[in-house]
């Protein structure tokens, strides 16, 4: 009889050490290493992965089971995982990429009611929180290139130009956000599919993202005329003299924010449709089949 154990191998961020065992649909998803020889599926999280784990060795996969490689990071972070070596240990591919067996895209469900929320009063202009040292995309010269230009309070690591007066966390940066206009909404990489909460966060605060990354951002928007693409415009300067155009005529950046009462994307429902089940339910589904 095959074990009904989906083992999580390593710990992703965030995920304490204590040993646990929960049901998960037909499953039990437990933590604890002493289920390693009877899990039937094995979870590793590849973003906490380091390339000399032992566990990347044929001999440490039994023919019985199933190995998933999970993350929600863009390739480019991390290139040496998706060498045909390293792939060809997994069964499942669980990550941001929309054509990955297990979809787990920056998305979630309370978004059809946040985004239908009228924008506050704004009292500044553009803002930013850049803290990450990954910067595949350029974004940080594209930041540095774009101040020169126009004020931005940058309350990041990088950059950092303006202090919160008080930091409890998440509230404290939605809150800030919705007193801006304009949000910067850098992705650290420009990828397909790779568009994260640096681009729904504004939305569901009320600002609007000046968006740089994936070059397929507008099958992810919620509707139309709701964000700034920085690969519209020929140059920063262009870009920065749109943004002071906006912030001169209230009913041109209102026309931004149109989108809310309006029916959102189809293509953008399809997307929260896919994400309604949990993730981990998903793959208990897709594991399901596989053992069939």
């Amino acid at each position: 009889m095959r074990s009904n154990i989906i083992l999580i191998y390593n710990k992703a961020w965030g995920m304490t050490d204590v040993p646990y065992i929960v049901p998960m649909g037909d499953f039990f998803l437990t933590n604890d290493h002493f289920y390693r020889d009877r899990a039937a599926v094995m979870i590793i999280h590849m973003p906490t992965l380091h390339s000399s784990d032992p566990i990347l060795n044929w001999n440490m996969k039994r023919d019985d089971e199933l190995w998933v490689f999970w993350s929600m990071e863009c390739e480019a972070h991390r290139p040496w995982q998706y060498q045909p070596d390293v792939l060809s240990l997994f069964d499942i591919m669980a990550t941001h990429k929309l054509d990955s067996d297990i979809p787990v895209p920056y998305l979630d469900v309370r978004y059809l009611e946040s985004f239908r929320r009228p924008p506050c009063a704004k009292t500044g202009f553009v803002n930013a929180f850049i803290s990450s040292h990954f910067n595949l995309s350029k974004r940080l010269e594209t930041l540095e290139e774009l101040m020169k230009y126009i004020d931005i309070h940058s309350y990041g690591k990088c950059m950092h130009n303006y202090d919160l007066v008080a930091d409890e966390g998440m509230a404290t940066k939605e809150n800030v956000i919705a007193s801006y206009l304009f949000t910067i909404a850098f992705e650290n990489t420009v990828a397909e599919d790779y568009v994260t909460e640096k681009f729904f966060q504004p939305l569901e605060a009320g600002s609007v993202p000046i968006y740089l990354g994936a070059p397929n951002i507008d099958e992810f928007a919620p509707g139309n005329r709701c964000f700034i693409n920085v690969s519209d415009f020929l140059s920063i300067p262009e870009l920065a003299e749109y943004l002071q155009t906006l912030n001169a005529d209230p009913a041109a950046y209102d026309s931004y924010h149109a989108w809310r009462t309006e029916p959102l994307r189809d293509t953008f429902l399809a997307k929260i449709d896919l994400i309604a089940t949990d993730a981990l339910l998903r793959l208990c589904q897709k594991i399901k089949m596989q053992f069939a």
